[in-house]
């Protein structure tokens, strides 16, 4: 599990709430309307921005911006030098009976190693697992955008939120008890959009886009090294390129 996220968000949090007790009463920055304008009017304008079911996908992505856990770059070369060597010494048949070991490590590798043991064409492999990884590409993408909308939208309900509030303050200015409540509403929801947005959905965005970026290139990295591993190359080299791919600076061997 990859902390960082979870422990920026919570001392964002923390910090603006600390520093709203020093200044004054925490009830004062409670307002229902506002939090129904903020967070439900960016949820909903989401949701009407994309088919339900990327909206929900997206939604509970949520969950992988916090309990993500990086992998492993040095077990990844390991995972594809193994294979290498493994095919050099003993052909690619040798590889039938892990297949489900490597199903562990990523899907897409176990399906290539599948139709490679199953004697299918390179060619038709890498097309094959370029279309799945279009897909999966497409899909993280997708959970990027969601939340790259709600930052977007919750600063935007929260000026709506305010112009509503400036209208019900100024259509009551006979009743000086309506000014408050009104301008409390003008206020808070611009505040609620702004600490939304900046806080909690950008933050998620931009951890959900190097989640996308990462799975894409070690995906990548497996597409380029099942070829070379097939047509028979050194393992040594093959754990070169594949470093360089990674960006990964291997110790000098001796």
């Amino acid at each position: 599990m990859d902390v960082g996220t979870l422990i920026g968000v919570i001392a964002a949090f923390l910090l603006i709430f600390i520093s709203i007790l020093i200044g004054g009463s925490i009830t004062a920055f409670i307002n229902i309307p506002s939090i129904f304008i903020v967070v439900g009017g960016g949820m909903a304008a989401t949701m009407g921005s994309f088919p339900l079911k990327d909206f929900i996908r997206g939604v509970l992505a949520v969950k992988k911006a916090f309990l993500w856990k990086p992998t492993d770059i040095n077990e990844v070369i390991g995972t594809i030098v193994e294979i290498a060597s493994k095919v050099r010494k003993e052909g690619i048949l040798s590889l039938e009976g892990d297949i489900e070991l490597y199903y562990q490590k990523d899907p897409l590798l176990r399906d290539m190693i599948r139709m490679l043991v199953d004697g299918i064409d390179i060619h038709e492999i890498r097309s094959t697992a370029e279309t799945a990884l279009a897909q999966i590409d497409e899909q993280l993408s997708t959970e990027v955008a969601v939340w790259e909308k709600l930052a977007d939208l919750f600063p935007a309900f929260g000026m709506i939120g305010t112009l509503i509030g400036l209208i019900q303050m100024l259509g009551n200015l006979n009743d000086p008890s309506a000014l408050g409540p009104g301008m409390a509403v003008a206020l808070i929801t611009t505040l609620y959009g702004a600490i939304l947005a900046n806080a909690f959905a950008i933050p998620v965005a931009n951890k959900l886009k190097k989640i996308k970026d990462m799975e894409i290139l070690i995906k990548t990295t497996y597409i380029e090294a099942i070829e070379k591993i097939q047509k028979g190359e050194n393992p040594n080299v093959i754990k070169q390129r594949v470093a360089i791919m990674l960006g990964v600076e291997l110790p000098e061997e001796v």
